[in-house]
């Protein structure tokens, strides 16, 4: 399993939900609570927040057996969100990895 550090800023997130919407600014929803994140990256970006990977894991199988919506692409993961490794990154370091993000979008 990934586990997901960087975020855009150098703020220290409080909340899984706080941490997520940094990590992930174009998503088009994020939903639930917890460091396991189901991560659907078809069209458009949508994040499912889990307390244990065992309601993660479930989420993940439902979302690969029934799709994701209309424009699904089968482009989703399963993640784990690390709120305590959250460290300041410069802005170089930000641009830098927001064109690989953007670039990996575009595909």
């Amino acid at each position: 399993m990934k586990t997901y550090r960087f975020h855009y800023c150098r703020r220290q997130h409080r909340t899984w939900r706080a941490l997520a919407t940094c990590m992930f600014p174009r998503a088009a929803w994020i939903t639930g609570d917890g460091p396991f994140a189901v991560l659907a990256w078809c069209g458009v970006t949508s994040v499912t927040l889990h307390a244990d990977t065992d309601a993660a894991t479930r989420a993940l199988e439902i979302v690969n057996a029934s799709g994701c919506g209309g424009r699904c692409t089968r482009d989703h993961e399963l993640v784990r969100l690390d709120l305590d490794a959250q460290t300041p990154t410069d802005r170089r370091t930000v641009k830098m990895h927001r064109r690989a993000v953007l670039a990996e979008a575009s595909w």
